[in-house]
C-alpha cells in the first residue's frame, strides 16, 4: 500500500508542476477547483483504460502528452518574451481538456502496469486520481503568488516547466 501512495504522488507531480505554470497566468477560484476536478478524474480513467488495452499503445499515447505539454509551453514562453500583447492563454474547457490529458499520460502506462490484485488496482487508481486533484490544486495556488513576484517572466517559467516535464516524458 505504501508503494501506491508514492506511486500516486509521483504522478501527480507532473500535475503540480504543470499547474504552476497556468497558475501563473491567474485562474478565477471556481476554475482552479474545476479543473483540478478535471485532472484528477483524468489520473483515473488513464490508467484504467491502460489496464483495459495493454502496453502496445502506450509509447505512441506517450508522443500525444509530450507534444501537448511543448505546444502549450511554448506558446507560454512566447507570450512571457514579448510582453502583453500577445493575450494571455485563456483556460476554456477544452484546454483544461488537452492540459488533463497532458498531464496525466504518464498514468496510463502506470495503468498498464499495475499489479494482479484488483483490490490494489482500484485503490490505486483511487489515490491517482484525489491526489493528482489535490496537487494540481495547490500547483494552481502557487503559481498566482509566483505571477505577483516574478511578474511576466512568470510565464516563461511556466512555459519551461511544461517542457521540462515533456523532455523528461521523451527521456523515460
Amino acid at each position: 500500500m505504501d508503494l501506491i501512495v508514492w506511486l500516486a504522488i509521483g504522478l501527480g507531480m507532473d500535475a503540480f508542476s504543470a499547474s504552476i505554470a497556468i497558475g501563473a497566468q491567474g485562474v478565477s477560484g471556481a476554475k482552479k477547483w474545476s479543473g483540478s476536478m478535471l485532472v484528477g478524474l483524468f489520473h483515473i480513467i488513464m490508467p484504467i483504460i491502460g489496464i483495459l488495452i495493454g502496453s502496445a499503445l502506450s509509447h505512441t499515447i506517450s508522443w500525444v502528452g509530450i507534444a501537448l505539454l511543448v505546444a502549450v509551453g511554448l506558446q507560454m514562453i512566447r507570450s512571457g518574451m514579448v510582453g502583453r500583447t500577445v493575450p494571455v492563454m485563456i483556460m476554456t474547457w477544452v484546454r483544461w481538456v488537452v492540459f488533463a490529458l497532458g498531464v496525466s499520460v504518464d498514468s496510463l502506462s502506470v495503468g498498464v502496469t499495475l499489479g494482479t490484485n484488483q483490490s490494489e488496482t482500484w485503490i490505486a487508481v483511487l489515490l491517482f486520481g484525489f491526489f493528482a486533484s489535490v496537487m494540481t490544486l495547490i500547483g494552481l495556488q502557487i503559481g498566482q503568488v509566483l505571477k505577483h513576484t516574478v511578474g511576466r517572466y512568470s510565464e516563461v517559467i511556466g512555459g519551461s516547466i511544461l517542457i521540462g516535464i515533456a523532455i523528461r516524458m521523451f527521456v523515460s
